[in-house]
């Protein structure tokens, strides 16, 4: 779902960030694609509409890429808007076919998302753009999928309609201090041995890892313990649609079982349901549960905020890892100044805002990580290239129809409240995937 964030908006919210990105009727007539893609040429109105947090390493580094921008083209009037994710997510198709739309947005990857505006000519491809820049050769494997699509809206083939500039992998923060008060001072090598050290911490009194069902934390680790023993085909029929999932044997089934395994040892704790995001990065830092699990996303807070000496660990055992390529900049179809677009994209994977996200706790798709000084940035990063390279990423599960995050997020509430049990959860979702593919 790279990663999902909050609704807290609504249609409005939306309107009112696009009529203010607009700049009354859009665009002056001195802003056009006639002008090319030389920034000396740039001129006119230039809307921009993201929905990432602004408390996010790429949104700061957007921001260092902003203010460069702005200084490279004078005489383009630069308005950045932005908005939240479920607004854009549930609105995109009515304001991307509006007649003021942004000339460049952040969309969602994934079939849902980036396939359908695709499929349905609401944003353009992006061939040449990426082709002049070679970023083909550095954006492969799962992170280049999610930004190429069918005329069906399939991902994994066709056209380019979009370049991320992040990325992210799900994983495991842990808290050393705490760990070492309980005898444990060597992280686990397999997934044997880490579930040795959850029953020593529950023997011990304390709940391993701290999660939430409230929002996505369950719904990712379910992922992450589908894709433990994935292989390549399995992920990529249900993501991309290559062939017919087995969606209630193999993998699915397996991991789905062990999620029902940690859910029913305690592993994750009591009452997910009610529990969020927040309420799941408070408790770790507060130094009540030694492991966390979430994406590299909580990266800057648990880094900033931890109190205590902490790691990263990825699943031990696993032939691939929850993580994808970050959202998408696209350019809208109706788009009035397309070269303005295309120099931001350029921007925003330029080695300045590239480095600036790493250097800020992010994980940019264009990076040498030999270049960042902080030491867990720099594994973080280099886990990510590792990952990237081995094409190791599993996605996440999502991307493939409309409402699929919907029914998985609500059927993972009922397994993990002992409503539902796991093959029921998959039988249902087989049921719908096939009906909304």
């Amino acid at each position: 779902m790279s990663k999902i964030k909050n609704a807290v908006g609504v249609m409005l919210v939306l309107a009112m960030s696009l009529s203010a990105c607009a700049g009354g009727n859009g665009h002056s007539s001195s802003a056009s694609a006639d002008s090319g893609n030389d920034p000396a040429k740039l001129s006119g109105k230039c809307s921009i509409l993201q929905y990432e947090p602004t408390t996010s390493a790429q949104y700061k580094g957007w921001q260092k890429g902003l203010n460069e921008f702005k200084k490279e083209n004078p005489e383009l009037d630069v308005e950045w808007a932005t908005t939240n994710f479920e607004a854009f997510r549930s609105n995109a198709k009515v304001l991307l076919s509006g007649g003021s739309v942004p000339d460049v947005v952040l969309v969602n990857t994934g079939n849902a998302d980036a396939g359908q505006l695709a499929s349905q000519g609401l944003i353009e491809p992006v061939n040449e753009l990426v082709k002049k820049n070679h970023w083909d050769k550095d954006i492969t494997g799962a992170v280049a999928a999610l930004a190429k699509y069918d005329d069906e809206g399939k991902a994994g083939g066709g056209d380019w309609y979009g370049v991320p500039s992040t990325a992210s992998y799900f994983t495991f923060y842990y808290n050393k201090d705490l760990l070492a008060e309980h005898g444990i001072t060597e992280m686990p090598a397999t997934m044997k041995e880490l579930e040795s050290v959850f029953d020593k911490l529950l023997a011990d009194g304390i709940t391993p890892v701290s999660s939430n069902a409230g929002e996505h934390a369950v719904l990712q680790t379910w992922w992450q313990l589908v894709s433990q023993n994935a292989s390549r085909k399995e992920i990529d029929n249900f993501i991309l649609m290559s062939d017919r999932p087995d969606i209630t044997g193999g993998a699915f089934a397996e991991g789905t079982a062990h999620l029902e395994k940690w859910l029913r040892k305690g592993y994750l704790g009591k009452q997910l349901a009610g529990l969020k995001a927040d309420d799941m990065e408070r408790a770790f830092l507060a130094g009540k549960m030694p492991f966390m699990a979430n994406g590299t996303w909580s990266f800057n807070r648990i880094n900033e905020e931890a109190p205590f000496n902490w790691g990263m660990l990825k699943f031990p055992d696993s032939k691939l890892t929850a993580g994808a390529s970050g959202h998408l900049w696209a350019i809208p179809t109706d788009a009035k100044n397309k070269a303005c677009a295309r120099a931001w994209i350029e921007k925003s994977l330029s080695k300045s805002v590239q480095g600036e996200i790493a250097k800020l706790g992010g994980i940019p798709v264009i990076v040498d990580p030999s270049t960042i000084e902080d030491q867990r940035m720099k594994e973080m990063n280099k886990t990510f290239q590792t990952l990237k390279t081995k094409n190791q990423l599993s996605y996440y599960p999502d991307y493939p129809v409309p409402g699929l995050l919907d029914y998985q997020m609500a059927g993972l509430q009922s397994i993990a409240s002992g409503a539902q049990s796991g093959k029921k959860f998959l039988k249902g979702m087989k049921d719908f995937y096939e009906g909304n593919k």
